[in-house]
């Protein structure tokens, strides 16, 4: 991909509140990335009082990157769409027709961050990057969720194949690793001024959009451990939780999720024949219903995500223990399948 990627404009938008002690390292990561075209950083202070733009003033002269900024000192309180949306404003204006990233202040981006970004960006219109916490931060029950969740989206693509996913995929959706084609971050409007959930929202409504999400492995970033967090209910809110509370969380049921996998495949295969008889009567919905859906609809991604929803009877909830027996017997039956 080199020659594709050496013209292309990159700028990243980081919101900051309060992260005088972690900007140093962030800094240092995105000292150390191996891409070779520029890119530009590009930080929103958010109401900071301790010192983090005067540090982030006093270090831009020894950085290998361009570093704006813009502050604001008006006492509101933490969202972090609002933080997230206004840094993207201003990566926006420096690379309007090309990358636009962001991650977060507490975070570390690996030296291939922004080169795998801008790789994975040339097959898809958004890329979500894996998150990883710091050795031996992170609780077991936690890693065990996350885990369960990899092996679920593994599934989810095993059962509905999309040709812009990567094979070394993941589950997670998370401000601390997104990337766009700006033109696509534009369509969409931005990060909307949620408190917290943002990074979700905006990649719901890509989909709904019709727009090419892919969950690339390759692209991948450490982030803080920390409890005490910057956006309400964020995963400092998520870390904490799984410190005070031993017992295990509740999964929707994976042969419900292996549903929705399997209708959102017949969904897209049904748009792309103009085929919708058998859809509507898999979902249990007039045939009108899913006709006018699919007018509405710029393509088959569009079409699945805006049609397809919960199983006609509901899903079930069940512990992860039971979840994770599950899924093994349905990994196994995939798997025998395709053998």
């Amino acid at each position: 991909m080199a020659d594709e990627t050496t013209a292309v404009t990159v700028a990243i938008g980081i919101p900051v509140r309060n992260e005088v002690e972690r900007l140093p390292r962030l800094f240092t990561a995105l000292s150390c990335q191996s891409a070779k075209f520029p890119f530009t950083v590009c930080l929103f202070f958010d109401n900071c009082s301790d010192g983090s733009s005067e540090l982030s003033a006093r270090l831009a002269p020894s950085l290998p990157f361009p570093l704006v900024s813009e502050c604001d000192d008006g006492g509101a309180g933490p969202n972090a769409g609002r933080a997230r949306g206004r840094a993207m404003a201003l990566a926006m204006h420096v690379a309007p027709a090309g990358f636009v990233l962001t991650t977060d202040a507490d975070s570390a981006p690996d030296s291939s961050w922004v080169g795998a970004n801008v790789d994975a960006l040339m097959r898809a219109d958004i890329v979500a990057g894996r998150i990883s916490r710091a050795v031996g931060a992170a609780q077991d029950l936690q890693q065990r969720v996350s885990s369960y969740f990899d092996r679920l989206h593994l599934v989810r693509r095993w059962l509905d194949p999309v040709p812009w996913e990567d094979r070394c995929t993941h589950h997670w959706t998370s401000g601390a690793s997104l990337g766009f084609r700006a033109p696509v971050y534009a369509a969409l409007g931005g990060f909307a001024g949620l408190p917290n959930g943002e990074d979700a929202a905006i990649v719901d409504a890509a989909m709904r959009a019709g727009y090419r999400v892919r969950r690339d492995a390759r692209v991948e970033v450490q982030t803080s451990s920390r409890r005490q967090g910057r956006a309400l209910q964020g995963l400092a809110a998520a870390l904490k939780h799984f410190d005070t509370h031993a017992e295990m969380p509740d999964v929707v049921h994976p042969d419900d999720e292996a549903w929705r996998f399997c209708m959102q495949a017949k969904a897209r295969a049904c748009f792309e024949r103009r085929n919708l008889s058998p859809l509507a009567a898999a979902l249990r919905l007039e045939e009108a219903e899913v006709t006018r859906a699919a007018h509405e609809s710029v393509n088959g991604e569009a079409f699945a995500a805006k049609l397809v929803g919960k199983p006609p009877s509901g899903t079930r909830l069940v512990s992860l223990a039971h979840a994770e027996v599950v899924l093994g017997t349905l990994e196994t039956s995939i798997l025998a399948g395709a053998a």
